[in-house]
């Protein structure tokens, strides 16, 4: 059978983008999606245990006629069909569970990985403001020389230091509340990930 080109052409750019995907993904979400599904193999395991004890519901029920001397031994057709019944109910129910845990899963990771992508890009932008810092203060002295030289007057002056502080203060916010977000995200994934962005941070007051 001949494949077309096009068609072979889709297949070789499904197989790339599916290979390039599974190269790229974090190692950090591999683990959290590894523990996850060992979380939801060991709930489905437990109630497909559970549900396997319904078959003595269908044990045939045995006792002993001292009449007779014999021993009789009864099985209920009722209990027998409510047992299948049961049994294929249970299965659809767990096929059920497994695909929601499943879907729910999916979900949480997808959250976890774009909190972690916005906190990534906010740091960035952080570091570049920080990096800024020594112009700023460059900027800073040469105003206050200039004032010190009355190159400037004083309204001038008060409005520079005014500028420099509130400038330090929304800096010093963003730096604490990054640094907050941080933490929390590491607790929630209980993994270090931004052990090296959090000393950068840290050492930067």
């Amino acid at each position: 059978m001949r494949i077309k080109a096009p068609l072979l052409l889709n297949l070789t750019l499904f197989l790339y983008s599916v290979n390039i995907s599974a190269q790229s993904k974090n190692p950090l979400f591999t683990e959290i999606e590894k523990s996850k599904n060992q979380k939801i193999d060991s709930l489905i395991n437990f109630n497909t245990d559970k549900n396997r004890l319904q078959y003595l519901a269908v044990l045939p029920s045995i006792n002993y006629d001292f009449y007779d001397k014999k021993i009789n031994v009864g099985i209920s057709l009722s209990n027998l069909s409510l047992f299948y019944q049961t049994k294929q109910r249970n299965k659809i129910e767990l096929e059920r569970l497994k695909f929601q845990l499943n879907e729910k899963k999916e979900n949480d990771i997808l959250t976890l990985e774009k909190e972690y992508e916005l906190i990534l890009d906010t740091y960035e932008v952080l570091s570049l403001e920080l990096d800024n810092t020594t112009l700023t203060k460059e900027i800073f002295n040469l105003k206050k020389a200039q004032y010190e030289n009355n190159k400037i007057n004083l309204e001038e002056w008060l409005n520079v230091q005014k500028n420099n502080q509130d400038r330090n203060l929304v800096i010093l916010t963003k730096r604490k509340s990054l640094i907050s977000k941080m933490k929390q995200f590491e607790v929630r994934i209980k993994s270090r990930c931004f052990q090296k962005e959090l000393e950068h941070l840290l050492s930067n007051k």
